[in-house]
């Protein structure tokens, strides 16, 4: 099989080479889900394959490693597989390795002089940390959402920050399904859940959203909204998991509860059996989150509230692969707990750092929920587009008001930035703005294209 980069792939590609070539040693790479991470770093591996050196592409999960073996392979990279049960071929220059492998073999392994790290918002963990002091390659850190639970930031691990695209424009390109959003009325209740190291306290939860009517609502919303789609459901631990999956079973729909303690015979057939569509729903905890890619899954259910971004935006987006088989899928959100309310729609422009944000009070976003059918809407829409509801004047009002509140903490901050770039007039000034926001020198070029300043520093026609 033959793969073509796409233009915005080269793009990232060559921003990413440019920082290792500036004697970067540390670069974290952001893109979308969805973006094609892994053929990205894949054509990287290659390239320093060829050129005689060693590289070593780390993941946390055995999904992720079989997901990033079919894709080497399709792509024709030989390589080996750092894992338990797996052949030890220490000679081929290309691995994909389980972290936790990797931590007990690094001193029969040779060293790499490329470490890729998939997902690397995990990176700051002790046996990320582990690998890297051992043997201090070159690093590239690759992930949707480059955080740490609670909006820390990876500046204490990572040197520069590079761009990719954003999922609004991956969705105009057609690299992602559009999709709908629906935000039932949900009893979930954040001012009354504890948050411990930057999310939800698990047994608050439960009392909160692991009762039979709630779990109710959710089977008889799937079928208002996503009757007879592949759906993932996102829950808080195995016993609220198992007990949705009955509920849907109950209702006669096929579902199946796994999590990381299934085991992995039963997992793998249960996946199996959700691609090929025998499986309805895939109800789960901690586990199908990062790197799952089922094409022809069209929906996905939120029953797990989040305090943070970066789990939401994994799973909020599982279901926008698109289907070669389908070109006019639209994928289907479900929220259950009103993640939206605290994240913001999938695809808002977010203003990405390596510097740790500052603690947010609990704030809801500028988000309205249509009374009529439940479609998540930006507060400013005045006619809801999937049923036609017009909104009265009375509510326009009352969002106006959250809309007054929420501008103060947020779209103030993304204004400022946005003007602070639209002010700079020399390459001098954008190149203070990366520098302050961790960005490659790259987007300084790209910018001063843009601005249509000349690299003397004057402005051309401004």
């Amino acid at each position: 099989m033959s793969f073509e980069l796409r233009p915005y792939q080269r793009q990232f590609i060559d921003d990413v080479a440019y920082e290792f070539q500036q004697g970067k040693t540390r670069v974290c790479g952001v893109a979308p889900c969805g973006a094609g991470k892994t053929i990205m770093t894949g054509w990287m591996s290659r390239g320093t394959a060829l050129a005689g050196r060693r590289v070593v592409f780390m993941v946390h999960r055995q999904e992720l490693i079989d997901q990033t073996s079919a894709t080497f392979t399709a792509m024709g990279i030989r390589h080996g597989i750092i894992a338990a049960g797996a052949p030890h071929e220490y000679d081929i220059p290309v691995q994909v390795a389980s972290v936790q492998t990797l931590t007990h073999r690094l001193d029969k392994m040779p060293r790499p002089d490329f470490l890729i790290c998939d997902e690397c918002h995990h990176i700051v963990a002790n046996t990320y940390q582990k690998i890297i002091n051992h043997w201090n390659p070159n690093v590239l850190g690759v992930t949707a959402t480059p955080e740490r639970i609670g909006g820390k930031g990876l500046g204490d691990v990572f040197q520069s920050l590079v761009i990719g695209p954003s999922v609004s424009e991956l969705i105009g390109w057609g690299n992602l399904s559009p999709y709908d959003y629906f935000a039932p009325p949900n009893k979930f209740k954040p001012d009354e859940v504890r948050v411990k190291f930057g999310e939800y306290v698990k047994s608050d939860l439960l009392t909160q959203v692991d009762d039979a009517d709630v779990i109710g609502d959710i089977v008889k919303n799937y079928q208002r909204l996503a009757a007879g789609k592949r759906a993932i459901c996102y829950c808080i631990n195995r016993a609220h998991s198992e007990h949705i999956a009955r509920m849907f079973n109950a209702a006669g729909i096929p579902a199946m509860h796994i999590d990381g303690e299934t085991h992995k015979a039963i997992r793998s057939q249960a996946i199996n059996d959700f691609r090929n569509g025998k499986i309805k729903i895939l109800s789960n905890a901690e586990l199908l989150g990062e790197g799952f890619d089922v094409p022809k899954m069209e929906a996905v259910i939120l029953a797990r509230p989040t305090a943070s971004l970066t789990l939401y935006i994994q799973q909020a987006m599982r279901a926008m692969r698109p289907d070669p088989d389908n070109p006019d899928k639209r994928a289907v959100i479900i929220d259950h707990v009103g993640n939206v309310f605290r994240h913001g729609m999938p695809d808002d422009d977010r203003e990405w750092s390596l510097e740790t944000k500052k603690k947010k009070q609990n704030r809801t976003m500028a988000i309205k929920t249509c009374p009529q059918c439940y479609t998540a809407l930006l507060s400013t829409v005045k006619t809801c587009p999937q049923c036609g509801y017009v909104f009265q004047a009375a509510q326009e009002r009352s969002i106006k008001e959250a809309d007054g509140n929420l501008l103060k903490i947020d779209a103030v901050k993304r204004k400022t930035k946005r003007q602070e770039v639209g002010k700079a007039r020399t390459v001098a000034e954008l190149e203070n703005i990366a520098i302050n926001r961790g960005y490659s020198m790259r987007w300084v070029s790209r910018m001063a294209d843009i601005k249509h300043i000349a690299r003397n520093g004057a402005m051309i026609n401004g």
